[in-house]
Order: structure tokens, then sequence, then C-alpha cells
């Protein structure tokens, strides 16, 4: 994927939904969203270590106090994996 999009599920579900709409729309790159492409929660974060060119924060409030946000963000820095935030 070229881009994975990280985000609150509560707080940030359909503006996600949005930005992977665009981002496809305009890039013609392949987007990853949990609710669409993750098969297994078990592979998550190697889906972020080994699969993914770019990771979008979607930057709400408690985006990083969710324990899987938190565990996408560290990976991909932790991998030198490119990380953005949306605001």
């Amino acid at each position: 994927y070229e881009y994975f999009l990280c985000h609150h599920k509560a707080h940030a579900a359909g503006q996600t939904r949005l930005l992977k709409t665009v981002i496809h729309a305009q890039t013609r790159k392949s987007v990853f969203i949990d609710s669409d492409d993750l098969k297994d929660l078990d592979e998550l974060f190697d889906v972020v270590k080994s699969k993914v060119t770019h990771v979008v924060v979607y930057g709400t409030r408690d985006v990083l106090r969710r324990p899987w946000c938190a565990g996408e963000v560290t990976t991909a820095f932790a991998n030198q994996v490119r990380v953005s935030v949306v605001v």
C-alpha cells in the first residue's frame, strides 16, 4: 500500500473514508484502511512495518490514546516509514 490511514473510529471514521476516496482518486495509489483491508488483527503492525510507504494519521484529539493507533504510529517511526498528520 502506498498509504495507510490511521484514525480513531469514534471521532473520524467518516472523514477517514472520505480521505481514502480523495487520495485514491487523485493519485490512483492503494490506500489501506483497517475496516476495508485488515484481514487479521495480529498482522496489523506487520502491515505498517513492511507493506506501507506512508502512514497518514487523522489527528483527532484522542487518536494517540487508542492503543492500536499509538502502536501503528510507533511501528512506523521505528521502521522509518514516512508519517504525516492531517488536522
